[in-house]
């Protein structure tokens, strides 16, 4: 009986083949070189145990997908190519452990949307933990940006591989690092027990801060994994420079190209104030315009700056017809230009104390500061003598 069967089996698959070149076993209309009935479960088996309900290698079909499936958990599905006896490995589906996928080679991803949807980008679907639900994605955003997306921030990291920049919250990073534009800590560097290291932005504010209140802010260098401070904000407030917190009452003073220091707190105003003292007299002619001996002083200033000057001026007029109506011009030079300070009358046989005062502006550069004196009226003799009074020059440099 069972000879008949295959004699007949073969005869019925002979003839299907002589006639339209397509085998059917179960069915009698094949539509390929072999077919099967429309029927789901096993289909092909290319290698079983012996028993009628054990497994097997093969191929099957249930409701919805078609079925590749090996003996046992331990037997992996590999693909390659070659032959059997000499097959060179791409892909291997394991189906124990944790990993349930080995591939030799690159992963192309494309959009398989039809038609393409742009919402629809290539990627990843990441499930979470314990299989519960979907945890996150990450792969294509839009024809720029490549990320991760998942929460309520949506796509809160992406990469724009058009100008390779990265946005933290920001889907149009304009620096190789950009964040969104939202008022919170932004890097945290070392997340302590009371606080965190890192910074962030408030209202108008960029901060710097540290863990806790006994921890400093420093700012340095790395020298071989090594930190060099060079100024820190202590956790109290103070001021460092290059470690040294200065005295009280000390105020910190620019060095030029050098390390600032701590100085004296004198104020600025008192720092460039100078009293010159003249220590020779001169005899002053009428109109003639003279420089005062000592009474000169040199300065420089690095922008603009008010200049004001205080004289006191002793004068030895003696006694002389024309006392009385003659006056005494005093001049200030600076730079070569002279600047009207004061005329006074020179009283009949008195040794008057000529004092004046007056506001200039200068500019940034080098400068030179002169008193000039001289008469008006008939040539007389009146003497500027520090050895009845002293003569001096009080100079004040007031930077704006």
């Amino acid at each position: 009986m069972k000879k008949s069967y295959l004699t007949l089996l073969f005869v019925l698959i002979l003839h299907q083949y002589l006639h339209s070149q397509n085998v059917g076993i179960g069915t009698t209309s094949p539509r390929g070189p072999l077919s099967f009935p429309p029927t789901s479960g096993q289909k092909i088996i290319l290698w079983d145990d012996g028993n009628v309900s054990g497994n097997n290698y093969g191929i099957g079909i249930q409701s919805g997908f078609l079925q590749l499936h090996a003996y046992t958990e331990l037997d992996n599905i590999v693909f390659g190519y070659g032959n059997s006896n000499s097959f060179i490995e791409r892909m291997r589906i394991t189906n124990s452990g944790r990993d349930g996928l080995f591939l030799n080679g690159r992963i192309n991803l494309r959009n398989g949307s039809i038609p393409i949807d742009l919402n629809d980008g290539p990627g990843i679907w990441l499930s979470k933990a314990d299989n519960s639900g979907q945890l996150g994605f990450m792969g294509t955003q839009n024809n720029q940006n490549i990320g991760f997306y998942g929460g309520p921030g949506g796509w809160g990291f992406t990469y724009n591989a058009l100008n390779s920049r990265v946005g933290i919250g920001n889907n149009n990073p304009n620096a190789p690092l950009s964040f969104a534009a939202t008022l919170e800590k932004k890097i945290t560097l070392y997340p302590g027990a009371t606080g965190d290291v890192g910074l962030g932005v408030s209202g108008n504010r960029l901060q710097i801060y540290s863990d806790n209140p006994n921890a400093d802010v420093a700012i340095g260098y790395d020298a071989a994994g090594v930190f060099n401070e060079r100024f820190a904000v202590k956790a109290n407030g103070a001021l460092a420079v290059v470690g040294n917190t200065g005295a009280a009452g000390q105020v910190l003073q620019s060095n030029g190209s050098a390390a600032a220091t701590w100085g004296s707190g004198t104020n600025s105003l008192f720092n460039s104030t100078v009293d010159i003292r003249g220590t020779n007299s001169v005899s002053m002619s009428s109109y003639t315009l003279t420089d005062v001996p000592g009474l000169t002083y040199s300065f420089t200033t690095s922008g603009n700056a008010k200049l004001l000057v205080n004289l006191n001026i002793a004068c030895y007029a003696g006694t002389c017809a024309f006392c009385g109506t003659t006056q005494v011009d005093l001049r200030l030079n600076l730079d070569g230009s002279d600047v009207s300070l004061h005329r006074y009358i020179v009283p009949n046989g008195e040794d008057p104390l000529l004092t004046g005062s007056k506001l200039l502006p200068v500019g940034a550069g080098n400068h030179t500061l002169k008193l000039r004196v001289a008469t008006t009226g008939p040539a007389i003799f009146i003497g500027i003598a520090p050895s009845v009074f002293e003569n001096d020059m009080i100079v004040q440099v007031i930077p704006e």
